[in-house]
């Protein structure tokens, strides 16, 4: 009975990930976009990546930030039971409309 729960948390937790979406709607998407695979550990608690906006975007603004996980990404997390979590970052840079 144990063996068929973990089976089943397994099989959910492999389906059910992260996503964060931020988007301003007084500006435009550009055709500056950055993407990024970062490594983190323990579930995404370990791991930091500092981002310079001013660096990647003219001006500094960004229209959009997506975090989320490929399929392989997703599997290597079930795999590694959380212990190495990857996940890809995409920045797309804005214009403003003026």
């Amino acid at each position: 009975m144990f063996r068929y729960y973990s089976l089943i948390l397994m099989f959910v937790v492999f389906l059910v990930g992260c996503q964060v979406q931020v988007q301003y709607s007084s500006e435009f998407p550009s055709k500056t976009i950055i993407t990024s695979e970062e490594n983190y550990w323990f579930w995404g608690l370990v791991g930091e990546k500092v981002y310079e906006v001013y660096d990647l975007c003219p001006h500094g603004r960004v229209y959009e930030v997506h975090i989320h996980n490929t399929f392989m990404q997703s599997s290597f997390t079930v795999l590694t039971l959380g212990i190495y979590s990857p996940r890809t970052i995409t920045i797309v840079c804005s214009v403003r409309d003026e």
